[in-house]
């Protein structure tokens, strides 16, 4: 009984801390947008604010604040320009923002929520990949940008905490050199106050950045309140259980807004397991592997689809995958025509879509849980790819043989 009273406790005192009864308040952003909308939303919002010809008409006055919040000197403003604009909308080459000036000088902003990196990890030869000074990201928008006369001054990095890309160790050393790692939640939120501050009357531009600096510090907060929730329940697995599944929700205040955060609890699990499968296949194979998707996790856990998640990596031209679906888990080898010798099933159908509602897989919130079943997962996977190699080896003495 204790124990369920210091549970209650804690969520209470989590969900008072980040004032989760302030959710419902009208926000036009939050009504109109999804807050996940990096290209559409925050991207485009944050390029209006710094174009010194968009129709806020306050000149450059937004860049300048930016530049010197986020700590990017050496750019002059003359002749600044930025894409995407209020007209076109679109992208150049696919960079989130790019702000360029008279002086053929260039700021390359990668804007990153929840979205992985885009590198290009699928090319058939290990030389080729190796030899393709392209296939990741930023070096490729570094290199689009040079290619059209333009030196690149800084490569911005935003993010939510300030993590660096994926295979930074890989980048070249001109890439390195101009890459700054900043925050949305402390950089960005700050810089937005400066441009309110800026504006002394009360009018439709100051009233649309209070209120896109409201929506975007809710999401953010949403965030931290989920992984604070996460961290509870990881550490109290059968009181959360009885909470979140069993809806046992007396004591607890505002338990059915409380309960709506369940679904980021799930998306931080599920994220965090295959980010950490991810890593541990990396590093045991010595190679790339692919990014998954994130709305395949915001599909399975916002919306209870019963979506397939699955990572791949290459081997000795090899292309392998895990997979978890309503089969449960399995590894095997990406073919147009599979037999069964080329994949196996894993531990049954336990894990199938990441059903919390199942203890085993609710327990997963626990990173020790979750750390044992990589454990498990990466094992097989050695077993696996070590099988395959012995075929191939066995068919190559065949040949051999005949030949």
């Amino acid at each position: 009984m204790e124990t369920k009273k210091d549970f209650i406790y804690q969520i209470n005192e989590t969900t008072a801390k980040h004032g989760l009864n302030n959710y419902n308040q009208f926000n036009v952003f939050r009504t109109m947008f999804k807050m996940t909308e990096e290209k559409h939303l925050h991207s485009r919002f944050i390029a209006f604010l710094l174009n010194p010809q968009g129709t806020h008409g306050r000149g450059t006055k937004f860049l300048e604040l930016f530049l010197e919040e986020l700590e990017m000197p050496n750019f002059r403003l003359d002749g600044a320009t930025v894409v995407p604009d209020e007209v076109g909308k679109s992208e150049l080459d696919n960079i989130d923002i790019l702000i360029r000036n008279a002086h053929k000088e260039a700021i390359i902003i990668e804007n990153k929520i929840f979205a992985g990196d885009s590198n290009k990890l699928e090319l058939e030869s290990e030389k080729m990949r190796d030899a393709d000074p392209n296939r990741f990201q930023l070096p490729r928008y570094y290199n689009k940008v040079i290619a059209k006369g333009f030196k690149v001054v800084h490569i911005l990095y935003l993010t939510i905490d300030g993590r660096p890309p994926s295979f930074y160790d890989k980048f070249p050393q001109c890439v390195k050199d101009l890459l700054i790692r900043k925050e949305h939640l402390k950089h960005i939120q700050k810089w937005l106050t400066r441009c309110i501050s800026e504006l002394v009357d009360d009018n439709d531009l100051k009233r649309a950045i209070i209120q896109y600096k409201q929506a975007s510090l809710e999401f953010l907060n949403d965030i931290q309140l989920a992984e604070d929730l996460k961290i509870i329940t990881a550490a109290n697995l059968d009181e959360g259980y009885n909470f979140w599944i069993n809806k046992e929700i007396e004591g607890v205040n505002q338990a059915e807004l409380v309960l709506a955060q369940f679904k980021h609890v799930k998306w931080h699990t599920v994220y965090e397991f295959f980010s950490n499968l991810r890593e541990r296949i990396g590093s045991t194979f010595g190679v790339e592997v692919f990014e998954i998707e994130n709305k395949q996790i915001t599909a399975l856990t916002h919306r209870n689809i019963k979506t397939k998640i699955s990572l791949s990596f290459r081997k000795n031209e090899v292309l392998y995958y895990v997979c978890n679906d309503s089969n449960g888990f399995s590894i095997g080898m990406v073919k147009e025509s599979k037999s069964k010798e080329d994949y196996t099933l894993l531990l049954g159908n336990r894990y199938a879509n990441f059903d919390f509602s199942e203890k085993e897989v609710f327990d997963l919130v626990n990173p020790l849980f979750s750390n044992d079943l990589v454990d498990k997962i990466v094992s097989e996977c050695q077993a696996f790819v070590h099988k395959q190699e012995l075929i191939v080896a066995a068919n190559k003495d065949f040949s051999l043989e005949k030949s």
